[in-house]
């Protein structure tokens, strides 16, 4: 089969975890005999730009602007699909979308009308909910369904003051509010909730015109079901499992010391709530360290490996160090030598490749209550969730994880890297290619 993986990045040059996934799903489905070619634009360029990587995927960046080096949609869209009528490629697998100049959502009904069926695999969140939480308020979770008023308000003043509790009863006051019209029809308002309301003009774009939808994880599949997309356009194909050579990284558990954050140093992240605990972990576990590695940003860059001006007094304890940025291929060894791996995100993650990485490493995780988090920790009993946004919960489970380190199953699923993952969605491809030949 020629299959397109659509991104707006190709990795290396993107290190997220959609620009990973997608890197090894190419490289196992070239490995198992289909013409593989991944589709990114060629960003303020007016031509197209080919290459084949050495796994054998074939690159196309294709002109994401006018010769006259001006954005348009409609210029996206013709560049995108003639690239793709030109390599006959009918199959295009989406991982994300973007801009006008990037991979807008407005390429699936152009596919459709061109005769090339569609897959979208969701990665984030946020698609669905503007704050990212999937918490009403930022206090009560959330199904995910969208409504206008109520996630007007909920973006307004769920991050507004320093209380959570005066943020949820504000969020609950303004929901009837925002259901008045003539409270919506003031233009500021207006402008307001039009932009709150591209996520449902969105989920409307992927229910109309993609031909699948795969969730990584049970909890987006129901959000995808209860914003109206059809159940059996929907597929569950779990994270994967990554396959890692038990003799490379064998540790044994004491010789396992302190605890690691690895990802984006942010607040969004939860770094906050990391160095809110660093003077009480201090006094009641003395010795025991945090390291922190990724890539830092805002008030949190930190370019000689301290935080201390991002949270003031930090430096006074040694115990919450910033280790720097880790490449990809380093991650497994360096998580190897901790205890456990501390996720303490404020934002819905759909399904943390981190988690399945320290699963088969047999390192425990502590995270927040977020869904995806936690619906893989306790899916695989592999660690322990704690509530959410909650620094005195986060403090409470890292004390119990070091007391007591070997509660966990630590459940392996069965036949699920990325070649097995890579069969699963080839399934999809012919089933759906077979239904729109036969309409």
């Amino acid at each position: 089969m020629k299959i397109a993986i659509v991104t707006n990045f190709l990795y290396p040059e993107g290190i997220g975890g959609t620009e990973i996934y997608c890197q090894q799903l190419a490289t196992a489905l070239v490995e198992r005999g289909n013409e593989v070619y991944w589709f990114v634009p060629n960003f303020n360029q007016s031509t197209t730009h080919t290459e084949v990587r050495g796994e054998g995927i074939n690159i196309v960046k294709f002109a994401a602007v006018d010769p006259e080096q001006k954005i348009s949609i409609l210029n996206t869209i013709s560049s995108f699909i003639l690239e793709m009528q030109l390599r006959k490629i009918g199959i295009a697998h989406f991982h994300e979308f973007g801009g006008v100049d990037g991979i807008s959502p407005e390429l699936l009904p152009a596919c459709k009308k061109a005769g090339i069926v569609t897959v979208v695999t969701f990665h984030l969140a946020n698609y669905i909910c503007k704050t990212g939480t999937m918490y009403f308020g930022g206090v009560v979770p959330c199904n995910g369904r969208m409504i206008l008023s109520r996630c007007s308000s909920c973006n307004l003043f769920s991050d507004k003051t320093s209380s959570r509790a005066i943020n949820l009863a504000l969020s609950k006051i303004f929901e009837p509010v925002l259901k008045i019209s003539l409270v919506r029809s003031i233009p500021r308002m207006k402008r307001y909730m039009d932009g709150i309301n591209l996520k449902a003009v969105f989920i409307s774009i992927i229910r109309e015109h993609a031909d699948m939808v795969i969730s990584l994880t049970h909890w987006f599949r129901d959000v995808l079901v209860v914003n109206g997309i059809p159940e059996n356009k929907t597929v569950y194909i779990p994270q994967v499992s990554p396959e890692i050579n038990a003799n490379k990284f064998a540790n044994s558990i004491p010789n396992r010391k302190g605890f690691v954050f690895i990802g984006r140093v942010d607040k969004q992240k939860g770094i906050d709530l990391i160095l809110q605990i660093a003077k009480r972990l201090k006094k009641q576990l003395p010795g025991t360290v945090i390291d922190i590695y990724g890539p830092s940003y805002g008030p949190y860059k930190a370019e000689n490996r301290s935080l201390n001006w991002a949270y003031p007094g930090l430096d006074n304890y040694d115990n919450v160090q910033y280790k720097g940025f880790l490449q990809p291929d380093d991650v497994l060894a360096v998580m190897n030598n901790y205890k456990g791996v501390i996720l303490p995100s404020l934002v819905a993650e759909m399904a943390p490749l981190i988690i399945m990485e320290a699963n088969a490493l047999k390192v425990p995780v502590i995270v927040s209550d977020v869904p995806g988090s936690a619906e893989l920790t306790r899916q695989y009993n592999c660690g322990l969730v704690f509530k959410y946004a909650s620094s005195d919960d986060l403090l409470e489970k890292l004390i119990q994880l070091e007391q007591q380190n070997d509660q966990f199953e630590f459940k392996q699923p069965a036949e699920n890297n990325f070649y097995q993952t890579a069969g699963i969605y080839e399934k999809v491809y012919k089933s759906i290619s077979k239904r729109a030949s036969n309409i």
